[in-house]
């Protein structure tokens, strides 16, 4: 080989790595409750509709019922090949698959389900079976990720141990690869005990049955014993880790128990339950959780995070009661022009500047602003030399002349 074409070699593969390491639209999920009230904001991987298993079988052994879960299918985003790009997570139990009703309860809407494995493993086998030959491209597009199941360390979701389900994944996880487009996740955790919980997993040979670690990215606790409004999403006083400090050390647990190289995906996320209620903070808020989790996504192999939800319910709504997005749901919008398709660096800080690198934009806020009623606080801010204007998360541009009034709200900006 000369040296023109190990030059030209070189140079397609600097591309590659650049065009790898910009922010993909497909690293922005959304997270709906139902299809009748899709998302009014863009994202690129949908994720979390109703658990699957007991949607789609709850109404008795070998009777399924997809009209339920595909109308979210048809709504995910497709890539090339027609791949839904969406995140389905496969448990509860249903009830008539477990005899003793102990850790079982009735739900609002998929009747009864249980957080134990089924009595008889066929019927797990039998499920994931007819899953993976419905969504077969043909009767209905290709799922993309299949989680195995949902918050395994939270006893609302599971309380069947660790063996048990890593018995699951080993029965599911040749089936569900059977498709070639499929990535099957580990079970999902929460913060709480999460990194104990998906270590256990790991080690008692989860790792072997997972394309991707999944996790759920609440960096404080909600409801209603838990105080809010929740701090902001990178700070260290939140209850449950900064969102800089979780992926890390869950992408840590990955490493070091079977996971080495392979990707990690946050299929849940956000200010939680009655988190944030200002309008404007709820701006801030979700911008910077954006922001700072692009910034990390290389270093941690993250290649998604989701906004846990649209719609009309009590965890990071960002919609209105008219059915559009609410301001934060703009400001989200907004963000994602700022990062799409551009090389995040990791934010970094001085004093109580936050900087976040974004291509050749600079984007900045102020952690000890604040805003309350409609009145945001702000300080003067000198902009580092060579920027000339900023992008407000209203999407409205202005002239750098000399200081800025910076606030919580973050800013971008631009040569």
């Amino acid at each position: 080989m000369n040296w023109m074409m190990r030059a030209s070699c070189f140079l397609l593969m600097m591309i590659a790595v650049a065009a790898e390491a910009q922010i993909q639209p497909s690293f922005f999920g959304m997270g709906v409750s139902t299809t009748i009230d899709p998302p009014k904001v863009t994202y690129g991987t949908l994720s979390h509709p109703p658990l699957v298993w007991t949607t789609v079988e709850n109404g008795g052994r070998g009777v399924y019922n997809w009209k339920n879960m595909d109308p979210f299918v048809k709504l995910a985003p497709k890539d090339a090949n027609g791949v839904a790009q969406i995140v389905l997570s496969l448990g509860w139990t249903p009830g008539w698959a477990v005899a003793d009703h102990t850790h079982c309860f009735t739900t609002t809407s998929n009747g009864v389900a249980c957080t134990v494995p089924p009595d008889n493993l066929q019927d797990w086998v039998d499920f994931v079976t007819a899953l993976v030959a419905h969504y077969n491209g043909t009767t209905a597009a290709h799922v993309k990720y299949y989680e195995i199941w949902n918050e395994a360390n939270d006893p609302l979701f599971w309380t069947g141990g660790v063996p048990a389900l890593v018995n699951m994944a080993q029965l599911a996880y040749p089936i569900l690869k059977s498709d070639k487009y499929s990535s099957v996740a580990a079970p999902s955790a929460i913060w709480n005990q999460g990194v104990s919980f998906m270590t256990s997993y790991l080690k008692a040979g989860g790792s072997n049955y997972a394309d991707l670690l999944t996790i759920h990215g609440y960096t404080s606790a909600t409801g209603s014993k838990s105080q809010v409004p929740v701090p902001m999403p990178e700070s260290l006083a939140s209850t449950n880790a900064a969102i800089q400090v979780m992926i890390p050390d869950f992408r840590a647990v990955a490493d070091q128990n079977g996971m080495l190289g392979k990707p990690m995906a946050s299929t849940e996320g956000g200010w939680g339950v009655h988190g944030v209620s200002d309008p404007d903070m709820q701006m801030a808020w979700i911008a910077h959780y954006e922001i700072v989790q692009a910034g990390i996504a290389v270093a941690n192999n993250l290649i998604f995070q989701d906004w846990y939800l649209w719609g009309h319910s009590n965890s990071g709504t960002i919609e209105t009661t008219a059915g559009l997005p609410s301001r934060a749901g703009n400001a989200y919008n907004v963000v994602l022009t700022w990062l799409t398709g551009q090389v995040a660096q990791p934010c970094t800080t001085s004093g109580n500047i936050w900087s976040c690198a974004v291509g050749k934009n600079l984007v900045v806020w102020d952690s000890s602003q604040s805003c309350s009623s409609g009145v945001c606080t702000t300080a003067p801010y000198v902009p580092p030399t060579g920027y000339t204007k900023y992008v407000d998360l209203t999407a409205a541009t202005k002239t750098i002349s000399g200081q800025i009034a910076l606030g919580v709200k973050p800013v971008m900006l631009e040569p």
